[in-house]
């Protein structure tokens, strides 16, 4: 069972990435095409492989090479220079990502992620978001747009993102690593490198590509004694307000304390043992520790934190697969097997929250003096083992007047949490110094069979339609105990099951080789399922009552929705200028929302109706020889039709942490120099304006003896705007490239995630100035 904090919702409202970069037509930036020579991106945005601008969904991919070049080590470091795409928690391992405005607080993702076609989704919960994979030998990463169900199933409903490997070469040797260091202000240095080796073994029918990567995140939050600020209460009696605070009472003293490290290793065998074969297993694992949590204290001077313990996390995930492809004459099997696990732990001190909670309750506010002291750990363990498999065939033929692909997908998921806050001392008033226990069992079952095809009525017309048939099973086992929660509760075998068809169509209309217009009408759908937590209605019934219900739901559904889009993709002057453009719709039923309740717990039902509109630009220019510009522009208007008690969000206001206005523009230029050098230089300006983070614009603030008084103006209703600066310059030769990048260099220190809830003020913000020098040799 997690705690909830009272937070009902956030609304990240971005003005995006007004980027200014200087790069060689080689590196291409954000999107339509990776064009050196008329080279383009090639996806699989299908399930099979297509020029990126052939493909009529509105997609954004970017290269390997274009990564290396931006210095881009996750998703983190593109993610404002993807249109239509924006995330909250930007703490490793615990992001929640959205696409084109379709974000809720429940426990199953909008949006699918992907490494290789194999699922990466996990629940997600107050102590576990999504699973973000590093930029380690990556061939491109490809972000598609609305609603994905039809070949990628459930939790894609809003779109997906993929993360594609490279693949072993049969037939060349090769090597590829790089070493770098930087400064960041106010921090400590962070340093990085990275091998990949490829080895055919038999010429033409088997190589090996494996390699390692190691990354260090220098921190810049100080660990200090000091002062803890508390909004939401005054220490002086009504009319008077003033805002608690308090001594933290801690004595840690440490410098850059949010450090962080990541391993990432991975191996990849190609056997082709005739030309109509490729059987491929492979592996992936990466390990990701950060010492303590990158939160600071509002109302302090500089990135400092007064918490009494370290607070580290780890995520340590690992990928097999196994993929088998076989050309069977006109038409393509492939069958792909895999097994991921991940194991997400962190720990965070809960002794504010805990003194700030028994401060706010009449009976109780007398002890928090002697609750004030005492220090709480609060540890969380969550573990996920999925095992799918699927198999498909297709036709191979991309000439092909009928194209079309079949299939069928099996997967089961196993998710547990355990949750466990300990207050050394505390027994005194509530009679054990565990707090809190839950340990929740969930596993799911995925079955379904899918299909899409397409047909060219005639020259350059192409219609298009795909279904996929699922059924979800799931089943969920739950122990909640301690004093916070309640007398002891369990849930044994509580069920869910769920089917329904999932639909698709589109229209596309080739003027000619280079432009292209399209049509298509899309239903998205994420997975259901049985509420994990148990609601105490000892502890509980009052707060129900506040939502008009006697008991919470044993279940809720499957939502769903419809995106209606149209789109056009053209280049010109043989690919010197690219220009796409899409518009869409979206109309959302029966939203899963997380329904958080004054008595400090919550659940997972179906309310409320939205609409989401929006458009979505991409361009890239050649003016000159070596010089380029471009940018993206995305609007989305996401609003709240229909809502219900328990809901903060009104109808009219926007759904929360969905960016309205984003936008990027680019200029860069790169030429030869003597003896075979070449150089460029690259500028990038980002732009995010004030944005809405929470429904609530007042704050209630409990004055001493736990008495409720007058509001005040809520500090956290909107996120402030932010101007991010970042410039690179890169000198190569062969297969030699030295690059210097300054990012961020204003050092701007924009408040995120701002946190008045939980006892003690604090939010976190982005990685201040980093300068740096990265040394890449390939052969």
């Amino acid at each position: 069972m997690t705690i909830h904090r009272a937070r009902l919702g956030a609304f990240a409202f971005a003005c995006s990435t007004l980027a200014l970069i200087a790069a060689s037509p080689a590196n291409a930036q954000t999107t339509p095409a990776d064009e050196s020579n008329g080279d383009e991106i090639v996806v699989t945005a299908r399930k099979s492989s297509e020029r990126l601008q052939d493909v009529p969904i509105s997609i954004t991919a970017l290269s390997g090479d274009a990564l290396r070049d931006r210095g881009a080590a996750e998703i983190q470091d593109v993610l404002r220079s993807i249109p239509g795409l924006s995330n909250s928690g930007a703490e490793r391992g615990l992001s929640r990502y959205n696409i084109r405005g379709l974000y809720t607080g429940a426990s199953s993702p909008t949006t699918g992620i992907y490494l290789d076609d194999i699922s990466l989704v996990t629940i997600s919960t107050t102590f576990a978001g999504a699973f973000d994979p590093v930029f380690f030998d990556m061939q491109r990463i490809e972000v598609l747009k609305g609603p994905q169900g039809t070949l990628y199933g459930g939790s894609a409903m809003g779109g997906a993102i993929k993360y594609v490997s490279a693949t072993p070469d049969l037939d060349n040797f090769g090597f590829d690593g790089a070493i770098g260091v930087s400064a960041t202000a106010h921090g400590a240095p962070s340093y990085n490198g990275e091998a990949v080796v490829n080895v055919p073994i038999v010429a033409g029918k088997l190589a090996l590509r494996t390699g390692l990567y190691y990354r260090r995140d220098g921190g810049y939050v100080d660990a200090e004694p000091g002062d803890v600020q508390t909004l939401a209460r005054s220490s002086t009696d009504q009319p008077v307000y003033t805002p608690l605070r308090r001594p933290s009472l801690t004595t840690r003293s440490d410098k850059d304390i949010n450090f962080a490290d990541t391993w990432a290793a991975r191996a990849s065998l190609e056997w082709q043992p005739d030309e109509s074969w490729s059987i491929r297993p492979q592996i992936f694992h990466q390990y990701y520790e950060q010492a303590d949590n990158s939160h600071f204290f509002l109302g302090r001077e500089g990135f400092v934190s007064s918490f009494r313990i370290r607070q580290p996390s780890t995520d340590e995930a690992t990928v097999y697969s196994l993929n088998i492809d076989k050309d069977l004459g006109g038409v393509q099997l492939t069958s792909l097997t895999s097994q991921f696990d991940r194991h997400f732990t962190f720990v965070r001190d809960y002794s504010y929250f805990v003194s700030s909670l028994v401060g706010q309750i009449p009976t109780l506010a007398p002890f928090e003096p002697l609750v004030y002291p005492l220090t709480g750990f609060n540890l969380s363990d969550s573990r996920t083992s999925t095992f799918s498999q699927e198999v498909r065939i297709a036709s191979n033929n991309p000439d092909a007047r009928f194209k079309w692909t079949v299939g069928g997908y099996y997967s089961s998921q196993d998710d547990r949490l355990v949750q466990a806050l300990d207050e050394p001392g505390i027994e005194a008033l509530f009679g054990t110094d565990r707090l809190f226990f839950g340990d929740t069992f969930t596993n799911t079952k995925q079955y379904a069979l899918f299909g899409e095809a397409s047909f060219g009525l005639f020259e350059g017309l192409e219609v298009t339609a795909g279904v996929r048939v699922f059924e979800i099973r799931q089943v969920v086992d739950a122990i909640n105990d301690g004093p916070l929660f309640g007398p002891r509760a369990e849930v044994t075998g509580r069920k869910s099951k769920e089917n329904g068809v999932n639909p698709k169509f589109g229209l596309s209309y080739k003027m000619t080789p280079d432009n292209l217009l399209f049509a298509s009408a899309a239903k998205g759908f994420r997975p259901g399922g049985p509420n994990r937590y148990p609601i105490n209605p000892v502890t509980c019934g009052a707060a129900l009552a506040e939502v008009g219900l006697t008991a919470a739901p044993d279940t809720f559904d499957s939502d769903s929705l419809w995106t209606y889009e149209v789109g056009t993709k053209n280049q010109f002057g043989g690919g010197r200028a690219t220009l796409n453009a899409s518009a869409y719709l979206t109309q959302w039923d029966d939203i899963q929302q997380s329904i958080s309740l004054s008595c400090g717990f919550g659940f997972s039902t179906n309310v409320g109706k939205a609409e989401v509109k929006g458009f979505e630009l991409e361009g890239r220019f050649e003016l000159a020889r070596g010089f380029e510009v471009g940018g993206t522009a995305a609007y989305t208007d996401a609003e709240i039709t229909e809502t219900a008690l328990g809901i903060s969000g009104l109808e009219g206001d926007a759904i929360p942490l969905v960016p309205k206005w984003a936008a990027t523009a680019y200029a860069g230029y790169s030429a030869e120099m003597a003896n075979g050098w070449d150089f460029n230089i690259r500028g990038e300006y980002q732009y995010q304006r004030k944005a809405l983070y929470d429904f609530n614009d007042t704050v209630t603030v409990i004055y001493p003896g736990a008495v409720p008084g007058p509001t005040i103006a809520n500090p956290g209703e909107f996120q402030e705007s932010f101007e991010v600066v970042n410039l690179s310059a890169a000198v190569g030769k062969d297969g030699t490239k030295l690059r210097l990048y300054v990012n961020n260099l204003f050092d701007v220190r924009p408040l995120l995630d701002v946190d008045y809830v939980t006892g003690s003020d604090r939010a976190r913000t982005i990685r201040p100035r980093t300068i740096g020098v990265e040394l890449r040799q390939s052969f």
